[in-house]
């Protein structure tokens, strides 16, 4: 690994061994990220995180993936970093409640309420909760059946069986 050093070890001008425990998750392509993250935490910090016995693999991965995540937020954000994007994520779907509340009482006030959908019977696509690497490719579930993001034939985004007259 000496000829080609992680991130982290090329920013804290150290030799890449073997056993770094930066290599696996900041690669050598991503300079950028741990350079976000030393920055905003310290080396040592993330050393401590990541040499930490009793984390698996993947709560490392997590972990890196959020000292990442709220590093590139308090870049953007000094004052109020993660909690500052999560509360105006949160303002916009206050907002997005208070205009789905204002089109029902519209439809109710127009049509009845005899009309009015609720929340759980309006349709879903089938695509709804699949991951953005399953939406890149033809991924297939236990049951063989294609998860590809391609549409189904029939798909004009109506419900073909729930038309009214």
């Amino acid at each position: 690994m000496a000829s080609n050093p992680c991130s982290a070890c090329k920013v804290l001008k150290s030799v890449c061994t073997g056993e770094c425990v930066f290599a696996p998750y900041f690669p050598s392509t991503e300079p950028e990220k741990f350079d976000r993250v030393h920055r905003i935490f310290g080396a040592e910090n993330v050393y401590k995180i990541l040499s930490n016995e009793t984390f698996s693999p993947l709560q490392r991965e997590y972990a890196v993936k959020a000292l990442s995540y709220e590093a590139e937020a308090h870049i953007q954000d000094p004052i109020t970093g993660c909690v500052g994007m999560s509360l105006a994520y949160e303002k916009i779907l206050n907002n997005l409640k208070e205009q789905i509340v204002s089109a029902k009482n519209e439809i109710v006030a127009t049509m009845g309420s005899d009309k009015v959908p609720e929340y759980n019977d309006i349709p879903m696509p089938n695509d709804f909760l699949m991951t953005q690497n399953q939406q890149m490719g033809d991924n297939h579930r236990a049951d063989e059946a294609s998860t590809s993001a391609t549409p189904p034939a029939s798909s004009g985004g109506t419900n073909d069986t729930q038309q009214t007259p």
